[in-house]
């Protein structure tokens, strides 16, 4: 499921470091409870894959180093 969640907010944004958007509503769209999505929005924090601008509401954007590790195929 992260790898998913990864890839769908890379396009939800169009590989935009600049965009936030709403984390939950990514999850949802793939099948993530939102349990789930706050632990995988920590886990790609944490990797400085993305990053989160309200804990709460689970506004992020990805980050460069997201989005390379999306276009590089998840090396």
């Amino acid at each position: 499921m992260r790898t998913a969640f990864i890839v769908r907010l890379y396009e939800n944004v169009d590989a935009s470091v600049s965009e936030f958007v709403n984390a939950f509503e990514i999850a949802a769209a793939i099948g993530m409870d939102e349990t789930e999505a706050r632990r995988v929005i920590e886990y790609f924090e944490e990797k400085g894959y993305l990053k989160v601008d309200d804990h709460r509401s689970g506004v992020v954007r990805i980050t460069a180093a997201g989005v390379d590790h999306v276009e590089e195929g998840f090396a």
